[in-house]
């Protein structure tokens, strides 16, 4: 049984993977973006990236946090023998940035 508050934040690996947000570019046309943006002298960094294409920056559009070491992803708990891991609270584990 998930614990107090888990069910809100926590998500097993399997539906961490179901929930990344593809980014419809290879890393060839997103360097190819950037190089034209920097050339255009706009912001061109890999957040400004995802800011102009609608990826939350705080997860890498993944829809988890990482750990604060950038290796892996935070764990907030268990469901039975099944790992959760905290939901962005960025943008809620959509990996989408945030529209307000």
């Amino acid at each position: 049984m998930r614990g107090v508050g888990v069910e809100k934040r926590g998500l097993p690996y399997p539906e961490v993977r179901s929930k990344l947000v593809p980014k419809g570019m290879s890393l060839e046309e997103i360097k190819a973006w950037r190089t034209a943006e920097a050339e255009a002298a706009r912001p061109s960094s890999y957040e400004a990236f995802c800011r102009a294409h609608g990826f939350c920056v705080a997860c890498k559009s993944e829809g988890v946090t990482h750990n604060d070491n950038g290796v892996g992803y935070k764990v907030v708990g268990l469901d039975g023998d099944t790992q959760l891991f905290e939901q962005c609270p960025v943008c809620g584990g959509t990996g989408k940035f945030p529209m307000s």
